[in-house]
């Protein structure tokens, strides 16, 4: 059973200002990257936690999405602890992304490929992860940034 989106919102992760559903979205990767930095599934982790605060489609859809990302990195992720008030610039690549990944695929396409080989299938994904969260009540923002400006500033 889903917890109600007005209980999600007490929870808050990285900086100020990020939506609940960017919040579980990066939630989400920083407790994927601690399991794996642990020696810990972070499918055994985050599947069941996602699961009970949104849906098994979003938990399902992300954990395709990070074990996609992880079998086509092109370098290690920098991820912040759980508590990190901040926000890395990798973390904000992925939580835009699938933010923007339904209206603007192509700039999800552009935010990923630093990250992962072939971007196409993370954003398909991505896309499906932000219809899931949609579903569940927790809608992903689209934001995009200023041609001159290019990937917005890392907030830490």
């Amino acid at each position: 059973m889903a917890i109600a989106p007005q209980a999600a919102s007490s929870l808050r992760v990285g900086p100020h200002g990020l939506a609940v559903s960017e919040q579980l979205v990066l939630a989400s990767l920083r407790a994927w990257a601690r399991a794996r930095m642990a020696g810990d599934d972070p499918r055994e982790l985050v599947r069941p936690g996602l699961t009970h605060v949104s849906s098994r489609p979003v938990a399902s859809v992300f954990v395709a999405l990070m074990e996609h990302i992880e079998r086509d990195a092109r370098r290690a992720m920098e991820v912040h602890c759980i508590a990190c008030g901040g926000y890395s610039q990798d973390e904000q690549r992925v939580v835009l992304a699938c933010g923007v990944a339904r209206t603007a695929p192509d700039v999800a396409l552009q935010l990923l490929r630093p990250l992962v080989g072939a971007p196409e299938a993370p954003v398909l994904l991505a896309r499906t992860l932000n219809v899931a969260l949609g579903k569940a009540g927790f809608p992903l923002p689209v934001r995009l940034w200023d041609d001159e400006a290019g990937v917005p500033a890392t907030v830490h």
